[in-house]
């Protein structure tokens, strides 16, 4: 079994954006298949999948964007950005780089672990 695991400013962004329901059916997929999202480049193997925003009537193509780090050996799931595609299309080169080292750091936690 896959454990989920949000950042603080995830669980943030997911209530003020009210993507609750949406998160549930996200979360749905990624259990069927924890690779599903596209390896987002520059972000130290971050993954970014879309999400509907059915509050708003939308889609997956015009919804949100996750970010999420899937690490197998420990099967979790770090739930670490969301945006919707009105705020912006992609992360800055400065988004990136603040991702992967969180992805980093998480990576350096879960080898302290073993």
């Amino acid at each position: 079994m896959i454990q989920f695991i949000e950042t603080t400013g995830f669980t943030d962004r997911i209530r003020k954006l009210a993507l609750e329901p949406d998160l549930r059916l996200l979360q749905q997929e990624l259990l069927e298949n924890p690779t599903k999202g596209k390896l987002d480049p520059g972000t130290g193997g971050v993954r970014k999948v879309r999400m509907p925003d059915s509050r708003h009537g939308k889609g997956k193509r015009g919804g949100a964007r996750v970010h999420y780090l899937y690490l197998p050996k420990p099967a979790v799931i770090y739930l670490i950005f969301v945006f919707t595609k009105d705020e912006i299309d992609t992360l800055s080169p400065n988004q990136k780089k603040q991702v992967r080292r969180l992805a980093q750091a998480i990576k350096h936690e879960w080898r302290d672990r073993a």
